[in-house]
Formats: structure tokens, C-alpha cells, sequence
């Protein structure tokens, strides 16, 4: 595609950190244990590039409307206009996980909404929240196949994942299918401990991009890019 999406804000150096942005058509794969820092990292990704004027879908199995909007705001990323200007829409799957038995066309009827799809970003926070109790590798191959298409055609989903939650199968696929990989951890150092991502894999780059980026979050402030290096 040859373009890049921007995620650039002010007193932050992530854009910088990842080559400038996030090239058009990326998949984008954050993985994690829990407390990692994969909801922040999502939701720093989503408020630079809705303050570069993309639009953008957020998916959530975690927070209501109400709390989406407060954690934003805890960070200093108020995204209530984007809201009213429908710029943004935000999904809470929470109400629609509570009680509910049988979730095995959960994925596929999530796929086949077209109104959840044509922001220029999904973001799928978690994934694990939409798939099958039992593998189904016809379903998550479509899911791939689907996620493909929407890369040809320049627009960047973005998915969170604790890697114990998801079969190792479906977790290889992903792994394949996405352009970027980020492998998130929290490491002891200077007796601290640091949240760091460790970008794993990064096809389509268009800038230099740094291999590990050590990160904190602050109220008010949000997510802050270490100087020192994490090893």
C-alpha cells in the first residue's frame, strides 16, 4: 500500500519507536500475560491514530461503555468527541459474554457484521472472548482468510491475546498470519519492574524501528516510553 497510519501525540515517542506508524493493511498482534500492559498498548494505538484523523472500532470483552470512557480518560486520552462524531465505535462484548452457553458461531457471526468492519482499525481487545470452547480450524481459518482481505484492502486490525488462553494451533495461524508481532512482558530491572514490548516481528516496516521498547503508564499522563533499555 505503500501508506502509513499515524499515531503520533504529543510528550510520547512511540510513534518514533515503531518506524513512524503502522503501515497500512497491517495485522497487528499483541500478545501477553496477564497485567502486561496489552489493554494500554491498544488503547495508546487506538487514541494516536484517532488523533491522526482515522477512524476507528474498538471491540472489548473487559469494559462497559462507561468504563471504556473512564479508563480513557484516567490516561489523559478523552476520546468522548470521537464518540459523539462516530469516529469511533465502541463495542463491549461484556453484556453478551455473561450467561451466554453456546458461543461456538460466536466468531463467525462477529466476522459477518459489516458495521463493526469499516473503520480504517479494528481493534479486538481480547480475542480470546470471541472464540470457541472447542477449535473449530475451519472457523479460525476463515477468520484469518478474513482478516487478509481486510489487509488487501489497506485497513489495520489489531488483536490482543494471553497466549495461555488460546489453543496453540490457532495461536500459530495468528502468529503467520499477522505482519506485526508484539510480545509484551513485565521484567525486574534496576529493582524495578518494567513493562517491555518485544516487537518479534515487523514485515512491511517503512521506518527504523527499535526491537525492544520499555514502557510505563501514568494517570493522567498514559503511556510513557522508557529511555533505558529492558534486557
Amino acid at each position: 500500500m505503500g501508506s502509513l497510519l499515524k499515531i503520533q501525540i504529543p510528550n510520547d515517542e512511540l510513534h518514533r519507536r515503531l518506524g513512524g506508524g503502522i503501515p497500512a493493511g497491517s495485522i497487528v498482534l499483541i500478545e501477553g500475560d496477564r497485567g502486561t500492559g496489552k489493554s494500554i498498548f491498544s488503547q495508546r494505538l487506538l487514541y494516536g491514530l484517532l488523533k491522526n484523523d482515522h477512524t476507528g472500532t474498538y471491540v472489548s470483552s473487559q469494559y462497559t461503555t462507561p468504563e471504556f470512557i473512564n479508563q480513557m480518560e484516567s490516561l489523559g486520552y478523552s476520546i468522548i468527541q470521537e464518540l459523539i462524531k462516530r469516529r469511533l465505535m465502541f463495542v463491549s462484548l461484556y453484556p453478551l459474554l455473561v450467561g451466554v452457553s453456546d458461543r461456538r458461531k460466536f466468531l463467525s457471526r462477529f466476522v459477518g457484521e459489516p458495521r463493526l468492519w469499516k473503520s480504517d482499525v479494528m481493534i479486538i481487545d481480547s480475542l480470546s472472548a470471541l472464540l470457541p470452547p472447542e477449535l473449530d480450524m475451519e472457523e479460525i481459518r476463515a477468520f484469518a482468510l478474513h482478516l487478509k482481505r481486510l489487509s488487501s484492502l489497506g485497513k489495520v486490525t489489531i488483536m490482543t491475546v494471553n497466549p495461555s488462553d488460546i489453543d496453540p494451533e490457532f495461536l500459530k495461524i495468528l502468529e503467520e498470519a499477522s505482519s506485526l508481532l508484539i510480545r509484551l512482558s513485565v521484567k525486574v530491572f534496576g529493582g524495578d519492574l518494567k513493562n517491555s514490548a518485544t516487537i518479534v516481528k515487523y514485515n512491511n516496516a517503512m521506518g527504523i524501528f527499535q526491537k525492544i521498547i520499555p514502557f510505563r503508564v501514568e494517570p493522567r499522563v498514559g503511556f510513557i516510553v522508557e529511555i533505558a533499555a529492558v534486557v
